[in-house]
């Protein structure tokens, strides 16, 4: 088996594969979308975590259309989308779909727990000025009514992924790593596919849902892109979005996307890392016997 070579390292985005071109045959290793919801209204009882406002979102699930009903400080609104859908775990569903009716490329993604009754996702933006091509998010946690669910009890931010790099294959050509670095900082890398050779450091926010399970998102400062999984390192699959500008041509590109991952020897701590003081050993330091 021959290595692909990576071509020069370039920071000029103009010379890194389009938008539209890297996310070409990324739905190859992604989940079958689950119909389990059909026929269903789910009620969430939420609140937006940059300013505490409370709304209320009804979304009903009938066929391949979702009508949702929002209500919050700016007033009702409501639109039928298509969507889609993949329960990655029993009772817990990734959720995504665009809502058409806005004036710029507004899209929802969310894990939901019907499990648990716990809902995080994140409202994505397009088209806003003074960058029209970077993408924002506002993030959202809510309850559903008709469970036991607390608003005490909503999905935590995490640091369970800090200092793993976990390979993610999205098809038989396009292979990232990310280097998860502190709780606002990961590093990522292309091994295989149109971008191989190009990586970066983004931003980035971490949730945990279950056990072993996360979503993580991130924004790329570089080409304006939202990306959004939900992580499962029980079966080590994944679901996403991708969502931004292709900025040679201007489209918009909104895909869903899965992996399958691996992961590799964990980076230690700063504090495992740490070198001793002289006749001191790294246990005596982390056991508390000594001051570091």
């Amino acid at each position: 088996m021959t290595t692909p070579t990576a071509p020069a390292f370039s920071w000029n985005k103009d010379d890194w594969a389009s938008l539209a071109e890297m996310a070409d045959g990324f739905d190859e290793y992604r989940p079958a979308t689950s119909h389990a919801l059909d026929g269903r209204t789910i009620i969430l009882g939420g609140r937006y975590l940059d300013t505490a406002e409370p709304f209320t979102l009804t979304q009903t699930f009938q066929g391949d259309e979702l009508h949702w009903i929002l209500e919050d400080a700016d007033g009702p609104r409501s639109g039928n989308e298509t969507f889609e859908l993949f329960e990655m775990q029993p009772g817990l569903f990734y959720l995504h779909y665009r809502r058409h009716a806005e004036a710029h490329p507004v899209v929802v993604s969310a894990a939901l727990d019907l499990t648990s009754g716990q809902v995080t996702g994140a409202v994505g933006f397009l088209g806003l000025e003074p960058a029209p091509h970077r993408a924002r998010q506002r993030w959202f946690q809510g309850q559903i009514d008709g469970t036991a669910a607390e608003a005490a009890g909503a999905h935590p931010v995490t640091d369970e992924l800090i200092g793993r790099r976990i390979r993610y294959a999205y098809s038989r050509d396009d292979v990232y790593d990310h280097v998860y670095l502190n709780e606002n900082l990961f590093t990522w890398l292309c091994l295989g596919g149109a971008e191989i050779g190009v990586g970066d450091t983004d931003s980035c926010t971490y949730w945990k849902l279950r056990e072993n399970t996360y979503l993580f998102s991130w924004l790329e400062k570089n080409v304006g892109v939202e990306g959004m999984v939900l992580i499962d390192l029980n079966a080590y699959r994944t679901v996403g979005i991708q969502f931004g500008i292709d900025q040679p041509t201007g489209d918009l590109v909104n895909i869903t996307m899965g992996s399958y991952a691996r992961e590799f020897e964990r980076i230690p701590s700063v504090e495992e890392a740490r070198p001793a003081p002289a006749g001191v050993t790294a246990t005596d330091v982390l056991d508390g016997q000594v001051s570091a």
